[in-house]
């Protein structure tokens, strides 16, 4: 143990909080080196966090956004159900969306820190797993009628007692699944990945001592508390607000899309965001539990405040958020909740649309608003079971910003994963990239371009099977900011015999042999006017293929000629 140190004094506490973070940031290495699937090695859909023994998050991993209000949460669920019982070497296991968790393929598992038979802490990681169980291949489909159709559901059950494993738990867990295979791997990582962080969360204690490092904690709560009210209180008081629409409430013809509408109340150094207004929850699995669209706000808050205060959760003290009971954004058990991603984004275009409402210069125009994710089930040539995902989610551009381009096809925001490499993904399925690049003018035009989306085309080269593709954006455009212009639709087409299908957002589609998928997957909103973007950045889009030579002259009010440009024409077109 470290001696004659102050744990109030600024020096023991910033050592206290690297510490912390290094010790996270180790289990999310761990997670990502030691898990089976793609997911979480690649794609990345993982986290991690530490707690105190009441449960509140002390250090989180810079990781999966979406993540944080379910961690949040359940901190605080697993201090109250185990502050009495827990013993050293225990590890628990939960997914239930109704009590902190997100949907059931994300499997949170949570080991208790113990010493000297005394609680001191928590670690919990987080992963999305490839199968849980339910009628659908993947957990995952928008035709679930219930929670229980889409898989199973595991509420703050005991994995491992004090060192030994419940092998009948672990087996029904396996026995659920369609890849056990996979979920043993990932499960195993999770695992292993909290062992890792009980053992560092040991070694910290044991370095500091436990009442130190308890002062050294509360002070960081407390600055990154302090520091976020700071920041709130230069937002101009009032009210804003702001909505925006899903595509569809069901899987029908006549399905009519699904507003989300948000109020921001900025009061000194408070916020509330309160969704009255929102439609009620849907038949289709798109409804969403409070911990997901809490994420949002809290990471959307979180970006105030930079890299400046530590990852924990005294930055949400100043909020509040009312989330409607029986909406799509805080449904009634057992409603199902498995594609709670597709609104989770919508979400957060309509957090980042009211805040730039309010602080147009601090916030993103809209971003790509989704993912692509085509889950494929059937048998290769050889007629075996085959089930996997294409790439993982890809997304499309970042939003604009105020003073910056939009990144190009990436994660962004609330999920914050990592596109899957072409080359892991033909290795795991019978596919062949034929196309994957960069979609000219999807990104919204403006003073700072949106970030750009991507097109690609993938031929089915394996046996009979069904695509359930799972996207939005087909039918409302994500918005540009301060007369940045909006980002072009999403669009899917099959080609089979020849002959192309024109496909919705969500839809299970036969595939064959052949078959080649066509995939627009949009960008994001620009910000500012187009034609006061710089012409030397016009130009160099142009050169760069990522925007058009009709979009250079039309939109950016540019004049080109043999690839130099034109000035005095260039002045005459921006009168």
């Amino acid at each position: 143990m470290i001696k004659n140190l102050n744990a109030a004094d600024p020096i023991t506490t910033e050592v206290v909080r690297g510490l912390l973070d290094s010790a996270v940031e180790e289990v999310q290495q761990v997670l990502y080196k030691v898990s089976h699937s793609p997911l979480i090695t690649d794609a990345r859909d993982s986290t991690s966090a530490l707690f105190d023994a009441q449960g509140r998050t002390i250090a989180q991993a810079t990781a999966v956004p979406c993540h944080l209000g379910c961690l949040h949460d359940l901190g605080r669920i697993f201090a109250k159900e185990f502050n009495k019982s827990a013993k050293d070497g225990d590890i628990y296991i939960h997914n239930d969306p109704y009590n902190g968790g997100t949907h059931l393929p994300d499997l949170a598992i949570v080991s208790p820190v113990i010493i000297k038979n005394k609680l001191v802490g928590y670690v919990a990681t987080m992963s999305h797993h490839a199968d849980i169980g339910g009628f659908a291949p993947g957990s995952v489909n928008f035709a679930a009628s219930d929670l229980y159709a889409e898989g199973l559901i595991l509420s703050m059950a005991t994995l491992i007692k004090a060192g030994k494993v419940n092998h009948a738990l672990f087996e029904t867990i396996l026995a659920n699944s369609r890849v056990p295979h996979s979920l043993k791997g990932d499960l195993g990582g999770q695992i292993a990945a909290c062992l890792t962080g009980v053992k560092r969360y040991k070694d910290i204690i044991a370095k500091i001592g436990f009442n130190q490092v308890n002062e050294c904690v509360e002070s960081l709560l407390d600055y990154a508390e302090r520091v976020t009210r700071n920041e709130i209180k230069k937002i101009p008081n009032g009210d804003y607000y702001f909505e925006d629409f899903l595509d569809d409430d069901s899987l029908e013809k006549t399905s009519k899309p699904v507003k989300i509408c948000l109020t921001l109340k900025v009061k000194g150094s408070n916020l509330s965001f309160d969704f009255s207004g929102t439609d009620k929850q849907v038949g289709i699995a798109i409804n969403n539990v409070p911990s997901c669209p809490n994420s949002v706000v809290y990471y959307a808050v979180r970006t105030l405040t930079g890299d400046r205060v530590p990852n924990n959760e005294g930055s949400f003290r100043p909020i509040n958020i009312y989330l409607p009971k029986g909406s799509i954004v805080n449904s009634n058990f057992p409603a199902p909740v498995a594609v709670r991603g597709i609104t989770l984004k919508r979400v957060e275009d309509v957090v980042c649309g009211v805040m730039a409402k309010a602080i147009p210069s601090k916030m993103t125009a809209a971003h790509s608003g989704q993912y692509t994710m085509v889950n494929f089930v059937g048998q290769d040539l050889d007629g075996k079971r085959i089930q996997g995902h294409l790439g993982g989610p890809y997304a499309g551009g970042h939003g604009a910003r105020s003073n910056k381009d939009g990144i190009d096809v990436t994660e962004h925001g609330a999920t914050n994963g990592s596109p899957v490499p072409i080359e892991v993904s033909e290795s795991k399925l019978p596919i062949l990239f034929k196309k994957s690049l960069l979609w000219t003018d999807s990104g919204g035009a403006g003073t700072w371009r949106g970030g750009l989306g991507y097109t690609a085309e993938v031929q089915w080269m394996g046996g009979d099977c069904y695509g359930s593709f799972r996207r939005d954006r087909m039918k409302f455009k994500p918005w540009g900011i301060e007369g940045g212009h909006s980002a072009p639709l999403c669009t899917t087409t099959v080609i089979s015999k020849k002959k192309k299908i024109s496909l919705p957002g969500k839809i299970d589609h036969p595939l064959f042999k052949g078959d080649t998928i066509e995939i627009h997957t949009t960008g994001s909103g620009g910000f500012g006017d187009p034609a006061k973007r710089e012409p030397a950045l016009v130009l160099e889009d142009l050169l760069n293929n990522k925007i058009s030579k009709t979009a250079v002259r039309k939109i950016y009010k540019v004049a080109i000629k043999n690839m130099k440009i034109d000035f005095k024409e260039t002045a005459k077109l921006r009168k």
